[in-house]
C-alpha cells in the first residue's frame, strides 16, 4: 500500500555551477535519497532520469530531466523535523561545499493520494519505467475527469504489455521550492517496458471519445516517461 502522501522533486544541476549530470546522479544515489529514507522523512524513494524513447515525448525537452519520488507520512515533509535535522543540506561533492539550493534547480511538489489501481496486486515497487501525467481539467469537467479514470481509462491502460500499477494524486500545499502553479492532478503509471505506450493497446486507451474529450479540453496535459536510476526502502 502506498503512503498517504508523495513528495515529487523534478531537478537538474544549475548551469555553470561546476556540477554535471553524472555528479548530480552520484549525489542522489550516494547521499540524498538515502538521507531522506534513513531520516524517516520518506518511507520509500526512487530516482529517475527522463526517457524520450516513447510515442508521446515532448517536442521540446524539459530542462529538469531528473525526478525523485518520495513516499511519505508527512503532508509537508520538507517542513518536518526529520528533514531539517537529519538530512544533509550541503555536500562534500559540491564546489566550496555550497548548499544544495545553490547547486540545484528544483521544482518540488506535495501530493495526496487519491487512488491506487493495482489489478495485478503487484504492490509497492520501484518499477523500471513510469509515465507521469500532469493534468488540469476544466472546472466543468472535474467530476467527469475522476469518473473517466475510474470507469474507463485505468482499465484500458492495464492491458498494456508490462503494465504494473497506477497511482493518482491531487496537489497539496506548496513547498518552499515549488515553481509556479502546478497542475492539480498527477497520475503515475508504472510499467516494465518503455515501449508499452507505443502499441495498439495504448492507442485503444488513448483514442476513446472519453479520453479524447479530457485531453483536448484539459487546461494542462503533460506526459513524461522516466527510467529508474536508483531506489531505496522498497
Amino acid at each position: 500500500m502506498p503512503a498517504k502522501y508523495l513528495l515529487s522533486v523534478n531537478s537538474r544541476p544549475k548551469p555553470n555551477v561546476g556540477v554535471d549530470d553524472d555528479l548530480w546522479v552520484k549525489w542522489y544515489m550516494e547521499e540524498h535519497l538515502d538521507d531522506l529514507v534513513n531520516s524517516k522523512t520518506s518511507t520509500k524513494a526512487a530516482f529517475y532520469k527522463e526517457s524520450h524513447d516513447f510515442a508521446f515525448k515532448a517536442k521540446e525537452p524539459h530542462p529538469r530531466k531528473f525526478l525523485a519520488l518520495y513516499q511519505t507520512d508527512f503532508e509537508e515533509p520538507m517542513k518536518s523535523k526529520e528533514f531539517h535535522d537529519d538530512v544533509r543540506h550541503t555536500s562534500e561533492m559540491w564546489p566550496d561545499k555550497k548548499s544544495d539550493q545553490e547547486i540545484g534547480d528544483f521544482d518540488a511538489r506535495n501530493y495526496s493520494l487519491l487512488q491506487e489501481f493495482d489489478p495485478k496486486k503487484v504492490g509497492d515497487s520501484a518499477p523500471s519505467y513510469l509515465l507521469t501525467v500532469e493534468m488540469e481539467p476544466s472546472e466543468a469537467n472535474e467530476k467527469d475527469f475522476d469518473d473517466w479514470y475510474r470507469q474507463e481509462h485505468l482499465n484500458l491502460l492495464s492491458k498494456l504489455p508490462g503494465y504494473r500499477r497506477s497511482l493518482r494524486y491531487v496537489i497539496g500545499p506548496k513547498t518552499p521550492i515549488t515553481q509556479g502553479e502546478p497542475p492539480k492532478y498527477l497520475a503515475i503509471h508504472e510499467i516494465d517496458n518503455v515501449h508499452a505506450f507505443d502499441g495498439k493497446e495504448a492507442e485503444a486507451a488513448n483514442t476513446t471519445p472519453w479520453t479524447t474529450k479530457h485531453i483536448e479540453e484539459a487546461k494542462t496535459f503533460i506526459p513524461r516517461m522516466w527510467e529508474k536510476v536508483y531506489s531505496q526502502g522498497f
